[in-house]
């Protein structure tokens, strides 16, 4: 996880970071955030982006989640009080990801990052009607951003 220091963010100086995410990606993805972040009525926060291969996903996964496969998405909510958080995105999966669900890599991206943000707002997908209400929420949230496309 990066190393956040919870004294470094005690004044809570909003803003979203994206690591090795496709600079051309950026508007919309931080669009996204700050819609869900909306929705949620999120009014303070940081959040880090990190774009990462299989194998550290994996790693992760594995350390924290105690799950030996890779994934596409993984949130940790460093500081809630803060709602300071971590959300790590393993890049070639979700590629492949983008192609069976027939979106472009942008939009399964601008997806992810909306199911990120409502993973540390506490939503869950563990248990079927929790999968459903997260889901609902997400998809109407993906619909707001695409539906000009």
């Amino acid at each position: 996880m990066l190393e956040l220091s919870t004294n470094r963010y005690n004044k809570c100086n909003n803003f979203v970071n994206f690591v090795n995410f496709p600079k051309a990606y950026l508007t919309m993805l931080n669009q996204a955030v700050l819609a869900t972040l909306t929705s949620e009525k999120i009014k303070r926060y940081q959040l880090n982006f990190v774009m990462v291969s299989n194998k550290e996903i994996k790693k992760l996964n594995a350390k924290y989640r105690k799950e030996g496969h890779v994934t596409d998405i993984i949130s940790f909510l460093v500081v809630q009080r803060l709602f300071i958080g971590d959300i790590y995105i393993s890049k070639k999966y979700t590629q492949e990801q983008a192609k069976k669900y027939g979106n472009t890599w942008l939009q399964e991206l601008a997806y992810l990052i909306i199911h990120g943000v409502l993973h540390l707002c506490g939503y869950t997908d563990y248990e079927p009607v929790d999968k459903i209400k997260m889901f609902k929420k997400q998809d109407k949230i993906f619909q707001c951003l695409f539906s000009f496309f």
